[in-house]
């Protein structure tokens, strides 16, 4: 492990370097800015850009391609905390973290180069079209990355900006988990507090910008609107003062499955196909309770869209029970998998249109 660790940590208030120790797993490479000058052709192709950040494209002396962030001034402190919560993960549906430069006015971070650009771009600007099991199939490698992360590290991590627009995928549709700019490690407890409420608009917790309580819980939340987005093709973000798809869905949710069926993108809603997608309606309608202890375990997430792929796949017919309960988990009778409703505010919602606005 090449990671200069006292030069990394010295970059964070000392009130809060205790919260920041890491125990990395895997092997990075520390460059000089001159290496990444040259990696870079001089900054030619830049590919993204942030608040404080700009990503460019490079190239390996291996040939291998990566993706370049250069923080800008005076965001030395957010360089550090992102680093050290990357250099922590290891997993094959997580953006890979090859490298970093730690240079006084060069602070970058080296990864993988991800070839089709992010999830959000996909479904709602190119219109690329995706099938049911290869959405199904993105949900459940994020969801086993985020499981990862949440229960499966030494140290928790939890990601805290959880949306399509960080969901990068490659040329097969694989998906990977990316930016990790305001994610927090918890090496003691299972919750942080704070005062500096961050997230993005439409995806956040509303209990952590409420509260400013932060658990896996919260990401649990961002992901289950993250499945509305897969299933029913439509962006979570509200425009113009216009009824949002989460609203509306929890909406259609509550009212029963006949609106819900509304929503669904007519690109995958085939009637063969409309069980496995009520168990996802159903499944993200959990994640978007507004008791945090009633919401699933990222773990219980990702078995259970196992489960309703691998139902997709084969064929087989389920049934989902629209009356009430409280059950978090499918409950497997014979051939068939019975699930039970999930309580949310009873209103109605009128339709939604499916186009890619």
């Amino acid at each position: 492990m090449d990671l200069r660790e006292s030069t990394v940590t010295e970059m964070i208030q000392r009130d809060h370097r205790s919260k920041w120790l890491s125990y990395n797993n895997h092997n990075i490479k520390c460059f000089a800015e001159g290496e990444i000058r040259e990696i870079t052709s001089n900054y030619k192709t830049i590919i993204g850009k942030g608040g404080f950040v700009e990503v460019y494209k490079g190239v390996l002396q291996d040939g291998t391609t990566v993706a370049v962030k250069k923080f800008m001034c005076n965001a030395e402190e957010n360089f550090a905390k992102e680093l050290k919560v990357h250099c922590e993960i290891n997993h094959k549906n997580v953006v890979r973290l090859i490298g970093y430069c730690a240079e006084e006015i060069a602070l970058m971070i080296v990864s993988e180069y991800i070839s089709k650009g992010n999830l959000n771009d996909v479904l709602h600007h190119e219109r690329i079209p995706i099938t049911l099991d290869t959405r199904l199939r993105i949900a459940v490698e994020c969801s086993e990355a985020l499981c990862y992360m949440h229960s499966q590290m030494y140290t928790q991590i939890i990601h805290g900006d959880i949306k399509p627009a960080n969901i990068l995928l490659d040329d097969n549709f694989n998906a990977k988990i990316s930016d990790f700019g305001i994610s927090r490690l918890v090496n003691t407890d299972a919750t942080l507090f704070t005062e500096r409420v961050i997230g993005s608009i439409g995806y956040m917790d509303p209990l952590f910008a409420r509260t400013g309580r932060l658990t896996s819980k919260s990401d649990v939340y961002s992901f289950g609107i993250v499945l509305v987005e897969l299933i029913t093709n439509k962006k979570a973000t509200i425009r113009n003062g216009e009824t949002g798809i989460v609203e509306c869905f929890t909406q259609a949710l509550a009212t029963g499955k006949r609106k819900v069926r509304e929503l669904f993108d007519v690109e995958i809603s085939s009637q063969d196909d409309m069980k496995v997608l009520e168990g996802v309606a159903k499944l993200a309608g959990q994640c978007l309770r507004m008791e945090m202890d009633r919401r699933p375990e990222m773990r219980d997430v990702a078995e259970r869209l196992r489960v309703l792929r691998k139902t997709q796949v084969q064929g087989k017919q389920t049934v989902f029970l629209w009356g009430e309960g409280t059950s978090q988990h499918p409950k497997p009778t014979g051939n068939l998998l019975v699930q039970s409703r999930n309580n949310l505010c009873h209103t109605t919602c009128a339709g939604i249109s499916h186009s890619g606005t």
